[in-house]
């Protein structure tokens, strides 16, 4: 049976009405003697007949007879994908299961419900964003399982931070680019901030990625953080992510010099560690009075330029390696004030027209028009 007819059997049930879990299974779920049972099944009227018949006494809800913490079942669950998932991303769940929702991981999976997990993320918001704590609440409910008795649609989440993520403006880029000129994250930073490139992605360029006859650079590999430390992946973030680049002459050259005489093919570029080219930016911004923005911030700033030069949202996708404009608008693209000011000029030209009786668009004058009617 497809989804599309297992929905249009879910829809003509009626309650208690089955649930599509993320799994492609349906979840019934029912009281009996004041404790909520869930009924998992592939087929929703399988899980609703069997709702009903437990709700009626005919049948009885199966025993749980194993214990397992939730930290053991978070455990077992990364282990159990530990070969299929990045680095990045063991390293993520790991942090979780070490620092996040700790007043639950050692209570039984059992007796985790949505007020208890609710009652974990109210104090998680008191330390932390709303974007880590629903990483952590995601990890915790795929590893609870889709028979645990949790609607993760019911937990509330602390309101995201609308806050922009700062971008340099022209006098901040012109400023930084002088005074990082022969520093080791000099060509990093150029990288970021001209060519829209992740800190995963520049740390992962290798000397077979840098094309110097056609001056092109491809994205092909990323440098990231694994559980146990960093390692050099054959792969992108996305799909979408691996490109082809024009490198300008500017970065070119500067790459040549930088090239060692018998470079290996899969030999890093930049083996300094990551963390350097925060820490130089962070140093000469408080040196020279340059706005910091982190190494992220430069690709901010990237996607910002792209919208204000009015370049099209496919070719700012591929050149930063986006799969969809979604991310790229919402999160990425910020408006300069300058292009604030020159809106708001040419607003007030438009209307300071037409107040004066003028026709902004024929350059007409519009009172003498009516005069000669």
């Amino acid at each position: 049976m497809n989804q599309k007819e297992a929905r249009r059997k879910a829809a003509k049930l009626k309650a208690p009405r089955p649930v599509e879990l993320p799994s492609g299974a349906w979840r019934c779920q029912v009281m009996v003697k004041g404790k909520r049972i869930s009924v998992v099944d592939d087929d929703p009227e399988i899980a609703h007949a069997k709702a009903l018949a437990l709700k009626n006494g005919l049948i009885e809800a199966e025993k749980k007879t194993d214990k397992i913490t939730l930290r053991e079942s978070v455990k077992k669950y990364i282990a159990e994908r530990k070969n299929v998932l990045s680095p990045s991303t063991v390293a993520g769940y790991e942090e979780i299961l070490k620092n996040r929702l700790q007043t639950i991981m050692d209570m039984n999976t059992s007796e985790i419900t949505t007020s208890v997990l609710q009652s974990a993320v109210n104090e998680e918001a008191l330390k932390v964003s709303n974007k880590t704590i629903r990483n952590a609440l995601t990890l915790v409910v795929a590893a609870l399982g889709d028979d645990a008795d949790v609607n993760i649609k019911r937990i509330r989440l602390p309101q995201r931070n609308t806050e922009e993520h700062k971008v340099l403006d022209v006098k901040n880029i012109i400023d930084l680019f002088e005074h990082i000129e022969g520093n080791s994250a000099e060509v990093p930073v150029l990288l970021a901030v001209w060519l829209c490139l992740r800190r995963s992605e520049i740390m992962g360029l290798c000397w077979d990625c840098v094309d110097f006859e056609k001056n092109k650079i491809t994205i092909r590999r990323a440098y990231v953080k694994g559980p146990d430390g960093y390692v050099l992946k054959d792969e992108t973030k996305t799909s979408a992510s691996r490109r082809v680049l024009d490198c300008p002459a500017y970065i070119m050259e500067k790459l040549g010099k930088l090239k060692p005489p018998a470079a290996a093919p899969k030999e890093r570029v930049f083996k300094i560690h990551p963390n350097t080219i925060y820490q130089s930016m962070k140093r000469i911004s408080e040196r020279y009075g340059i706005d910091f923005v982190g190494v992220h911030g430069l690709r901010h700033t990237s996607a910002s330029i792209m919208l204000s030069l009015g370049i099209i949202d496919k070719v700012a996708m591929a050149r930063g390696g986006w799969s969809t404009d979604v991310t790229m608008k919402q999160i990425y693209q910020h408006v300069f004030q300058e292009d604030k000011d020159l809106a708001a000029q040419k607003i007030d030209e438009f209307f300071t027209q037409i107040a004066s009786g003028i026709n902004p668009y024929l350059h007409t004058d519009l009172h003498t028009k009516k005069e000669e009617s």
